[in-house]
């Protein structure tokens, strides 16, 4: 199930590590992609759709301190941490 594929109601994991995509619309599972801006969880397809070059853009030209990329992964923000 991709965005805009789901009308019905938010499940109780919406938008949390691991659970139910926090995109309108959208419930697929797993959740596995933090976004800085929103600090909620995205699954992989509408982080494609939500991180597309356009949206690297603006967030390198908004945020160019931010010493991390919109979208991570828990292993890249344990990894980045390590450092």
């Amino acid at each position: 199930m991709a965005h805009g594929d789901y009308d019905g109601p938010d499940r109780p994991d919406k938008g949390k590590e691991g659970g139910s995509c926090n995109r309108t619309l959208c419930q697929c599972a797993p959740a596995r992609w933090y976004n800085h801006g929103s600090y909620a969880w995205y699954c992989d397809d509408c982080r494609d759709q939500i991180y597309d070059a356009v949206g690297r853009l603006h967030w390198e030209r908004d945020f160019p301190n931010a010493g991390h990329p919109m979208f991570e992964t828990r292993e890249m923000m344990n990894a980045r941490g390590r450092r």
